[in-house]
């Protein structure tokens, strides 16, 4: 029976999960990528400025925040509550996979509509995708393998975040996007050094550029 084996808790972000269970313990891991998404998020605001990141970030808000309304509202129990005594919060839908949910659409969209009109190649896009909907597809099941949540839980999550993050990406690109430059040419956005890299096609190719052409000129070589 699950409520009489040991679970053990991962000390890092305290996710238990069986022990002696090497699965559950991957399992675990990557129950914490959502936190790992935000971090990266975080980390790209501060270096970046960049309007796009800043507005998925805002989505991820909002989406964690519907996520809180509904369990407060539906307040269904979790399935296992004795093997996991430390969660108080209600089990539907899931947090997680509603997170990823809202992660995986999004990512989708930006791929296949906003990189597609670039200098991106489809199977690139493509690749990409299924990394990020293979580490959504994990990080669900590890909700219902390690007791946190039912399969219907879970299920429920990956939709809402998913209508979520669709509608989301469609309000950014068509009508948040065009009215970019009126944030960044604003006082608080020059205050913040707010950037739109909307017309950038690659942004990796262009900033190596200008630091590669900085540095030449600092330093007298010829380009």
């Amino acid at each position: 029976m699950a409520s009489e084996r040991s679970w053990k808790p991962l000390s890092l972000f305290h996710v238990e999960y069986p022990e002696a269970d090497a699965f559950g313990k991957l399992l675990a891991y990557s129950s914490m990528v959502p936190i790992f998404i935000i971090f990266s998020n975080i980390t790209l605001i501060m270096s970046r400025r960049d309007l796009h990141t800043i507005f998925y970030f805002c989505g991820c808000l909002i989406n964690e925040l519907s996520n809180y309304l509904l369990k407060y509202i539906i307040k269904q129990p979790r399935p296992f509550p004795i093997i996991h005594p430390g969660i108080k919060s209600s089990g539907m839908p899931s947090n997680h996979a509603q997170f990823m949910g809202f992660f995986c659409a999004y990512i989708g969209f930006f791929l296949f509509i906003r990189l597609n009109q670039r200098s991106f190649s489809r199977q690139f896009t493509t690749s990409v995708y299924l990394v990020c909907a293979s580490i959504t597809a994990l990080v669900c099941y590890s909700r219902v393998y390690l007791l946190y949540h039912t399969s219907t839980q879970v299920v429920v999550g990956i939709m809402i975040g998913g209508i979520s993050g669709i509608i989301w990406f469609l309000i950014v690109h068509y009508a948040i996007t065009p009215i970019f430059p009126r944030f960044t040419d604003s006082w608080i956005g020059q205050l913040l050094m707010l950037q739109d890299f909307t017309h950038i096609n690659n942004f990796m190719h262009f900033e190596y550029t200008i630091v590669q052409n900085y540095i030449q000129t600092k330093s007298g070589r010829p380009a």
